[in-house]
């Protein structure tokens, strides 16, 4: 694992890269794009084992904390989801940089998978694929999840700070907008059966033959559970790969 920065000035974004261990004739990179507060806590070491597999299949990885989160620059209440989006591209061109490969492919958990997807929808020539692991479909479905869907004067959760502009964004997530807008091959996988899926998969063919669902039978590695604490979810991390492949 190799430590450094991407992005520049204030915005400076800690990242881990990891070389691919066989050399491909054409070089392939993937970056990934976590979730947020606790998500991204319960979920750290799945993603990081995904990365290390990815490397292990001749993969250039690179996985990188959003502004405002980890060890990256800033402020978490001044964050802000399109903020987040133009990360994810300072991540995709230091990625491409580094791997010298011409494309990229997106992989993001939860709010990640809202990152990911918006920003392959901006950068669609510069996207190989797109794998949009636990995504959030519905915006106000995910607020009714934390509890705050009728409390908007909610400072934080789960000691997490979240500013009123964020809020709005989540508010407005509609992860089938964003695959229409993608027009990438794109793999979403899902580990928690929700009342959206039920919405996405009956407009899975607006989004173009290049989307598929899959559900995977596995424990949501981004939620909390002390009885398996630090658990990595093999099953999912292997599909990935091997859908990758």
């Amino acid at each position: 694992m190799n430590p450094l920065y991407v992005g520049s000035g204030d915005r400076r974004l800690f990242a881990i890269y990891e070389p691919p261990a066989v050399k491909r004739a054409h070089p392939r990179a993937a970056a990934l794009c976590y979730p947020w507060g606790s998500e991204y806590v319960n979920a750290h070491r799945s993603m990081r084992h995904l990365a290390t597999k990815l490397s292990q299949a001749g993969f250039h990885t690179l996985r990188f904390d959003y502004f405002g989160t980890g060890d990256s620059a800033g402020d978490l209440i001044d964050a802000d989801l399109t903020g987040w989006e133009g990360d994810a591209e300072s991540a995709i061109e230091g990625l491409k940089d580094i791997a010298g490969a011409p494309r990229v492919t997106l992989v993001g958990m939860r709010i990640g998978a809202t990152v990911a997807a918006r920003a392959a929808a901006r950068l669609a020539d510069e996207i190989e694929a797109l794998v949009l692991w636990d995504p959030i479909v519905s915006g106000p479905e995910y607020l009714r999840s934390l509890n705050i869907a009728d409390t908007p004067g909610v400072a934080e959760i789960d000691g997490f700070p979240l500013s009123a502009r964020m809020l709005r964004e989540f508010q407005a997530i509609d992860l089938r907008a964003d695959l229409a807008a993608a027009k990438r091959r794109t793999l979403v996988l899902v580990t928690e059966r929700l009342a959206s899926h039920a919405d996405l998969e009956r407009d899975m063919p607006r989004a173009g033959a290049h989307a598929a669902l899959e559900f995977i039978d596995a424990r949501c590695p981004w939620r909390e559970d002390v009885t398996l604490t630090g658990e990595v979810q093999v099953q999912a991390i292997q599909r990935i790969v091997e859908w990758l492949a």
